[in-house]
């Protein structure tokens, strides 16, 4: 898979499996990563006239190593919107020709 566009991970914090004084568990803090990726449009609407047309979501493909699980948002360049990962990512290893990728369905955030 060539990945020649860059994305942003709004990645949450989590529980890191360690707890403080009082017993609470610690949870990590919310960071932003980038990554390599490219993506295409899955749904969009057009006007009759032809001269608007609004894209709902696209497909998202990244590296295998790329942390996008639940609660995980993006940012795409193109528009600088935030997308959601819409039900559950789909892994293809890789072989012998081309390397392995996580392909996702994604659409605008709400709100």
């Amino acid at each position: 898979m060539l990945f020649t566009e860059t994305v942003t991970l709004h990645i949450p914090g989590g529980e890191t499996g360690e707890y403080d004084d009082f017993g609470r568990p610690i949870t990590s803090e919310p960071h932003d990563e980038t990554w390599p990726a490219w993506y295409e449009e899955r749904t969009s609407t057009e006007a009759l006239d032809a001269r608007e047309q609004r894209v709902w979501g696209y497909w998202l493909y990244l590296p295998l190593d790329a942390p996008l699980d639940d609660g995980v948002t993006v940012t795409l360049p193109i528009d600088g919107v935030t997308y959601r990962v819409v039900g559950e990512p789909g892994r293809q290893p890789g072989g012998f020709i081309v390397e392995g990728y996580i392909r996702a369905a994604i659409e605008k955030a709400a709100g």
